[in-house]
């Protein structure tokens, strides 16, 4: 078969799609790009925001129409939205077969006939994509789950408990990756610092065994909860000392307001997020990108205003700002909603502000002289590359130099973005 994937969300989103697609070829099967030539369609989804899961219901009905004018072509609808919402897909598309995401190991039964499957709460199966020097880039699933329960959050019910990949079989991939010529390895969970957990290690300890491979390559860590990276805090900032890793934390802060933490079932403080912040700061100039949820169940005006005041305390480099959604089988979708109005407005506010504080962040770097790894091409001419920190530069550069190292003067300075010369 060709097959066709399309992938919605999250770095272990793409991760799982890259697992499937490596699960096909070892079949003899296809990945194409091409949706024209397909004889089948697997659409990874998400469950997180209500407004991407509008977006994948149309995505379907799309696919419904062009499965009936391709001779009732394959549809699977895998992921976070077909665990959480099967009904919904069947609704849509009553003729695919729908997975789970701790389910995907039955991607190859799909193909050949219609199945629904869920799967267990955890990963009892657990696949990594092979990697076969194609692509510089490899996204390694360390683990899927969590062991939280925040009020908004449809996860627990579409990802289940936390499941940990065994290290030695990550180590293995890790080495097959970095002998092959690896750039760059993203280590991805719903909540890395939460990594062996479940099976009796940790991140510090997977770290160690991967670094164990000497290599021209970059790890970037994926984003970890504060409240299970503050026990692993003092040995985990060793590592940031390693040129192989970048220098980026992604810590999710969602609310600067106490009041609204506890409601949000978050296990840390404003206080104890600076704190960590801090402690991070104080031994390495990192990258720091956070999240933030605005017009949360009953937060107020006091509420939304010490979110702003953590921001400026902390002047994060990059800051996810999204307006609160409801989710179905969630506690917040219980509790008194804010109207769509306030929200919105206060989403602008909280935009500003962002664009103020990154802005500050990257003027620093103007007129400097960094390391810059070339990534990906730039929508509008030459490269976009990572310095060490993982902070994004566009190079004027010849495009045929993507994935090398090479040195840039910062020439100009934007909130999400630097723009620079080649030395």
């Amino acid at each position: 078969m060709k097959v066709y994937i399309e992938t919605y969300g999250c770095w272990l989103n793409k991760a799982d799609s890259q697992v499937v697609a490596s699960m096909l070829r070892k079949e003899g099967h296809e990945v194409t790009d091409d949706l024209e030539e397909v004889d089948a369609v697997v659409i990874n989804t998400c469950a997180v925001r209500a407004e991407t899961e509008r977006k994948i219901a149309r995505r379907l009905e799309e696919l419904e129409e062009w499965r009936k004018r391709r001779n009732g072509r394959r549809v699977v609808v895998i992921g976070c939205l077909a665990k959480a919402r099967p009904a919904f897909i069947a609704s849509i598309s009553p003729s695919a077969s729908i997975l789970g995401p701790n389910a995907i190991h039955s991607i190859l039964k799909a193909l050949r006939e219609r199945i629904v499957d869920l799967g267990p709460d955890r990963r009892s199966v657990f696949e990594l994509p092979a990697y076969d020097g194609s692509n510089k880039r490899l996204v390694i699933p360390v683990a899927v789950g969590c062991l939280g329960s925040c009020s908004y959050c449809i996860m627990p019910i579409s990802r289940g408990k936390l499941s940990s990949c065994q290290p030695q079989e990550i180590s293995k991939l890790f080495a097959d990756a970095v002998s092959k010529g690896a750039k760059e390895i993203y280590l991805v969970a719903q909540d890395l610092a939460s990594y062996g957990l479940d099976i009796g290690t940790s991140l510090p300890a997977l770290l160690r065994e991967l670094l164990k491979y000497e290599g021209d390559y970059v790890m970037r860590l994926g984003m970890m909860e504060p409240s299970t990276l503050s026990s692993i805090a003092r040995e985990l900032v060793e590592f940031y000392f390693d040129a192989r890793v970048y220098k980026y934390l992604h810590l999710p802060l969602q609310s600067g307001s106490d009041r609204v933490l506890h409601l949000m079932n978050r296990k840390y403080t404003s206080f104890s997020f600076i704190e960590l912040v801090n402690f991070f700061r104080s031994k390495v100039d990192l990258f720091l990108a956070t999240d933030v949820i605005v017009g949360f169940p009953t937060e107020t005006e006091e509420d939304f205003e010490q979110t702003c005041k953590v921001l400026e305390k902390i002047v994060p480099d990059k800051v996810h700002v999204a307006r609160y959604a409801l989710r179905p089988f969630t506690k917040a979708a219980s509790m008194p909603q804010l109207s769509d109005h306030v929200k919105k407005e206060r989403s602008r506010v909280l935009d500003e502000l962002v664009k103020e504080l990154t802005l500050k962040r990257n003027l620093q770097y103007v007129g400097k002289e960094v390391e810059v790894l070339l990534t990906d091409r730039a929508p509008k001419g030459g490269l976009l590359g990572r310095t060490m920190d993982y902070r994004p530069v566009v190079v004027k550069c010849d495009r045929d130099m993507l994935w090398e190292k090479v040195m840039v003067v910062i020439e100009e300075a934007k909130p999400h973005v630097l723009l620079g010369r080649m030395a």
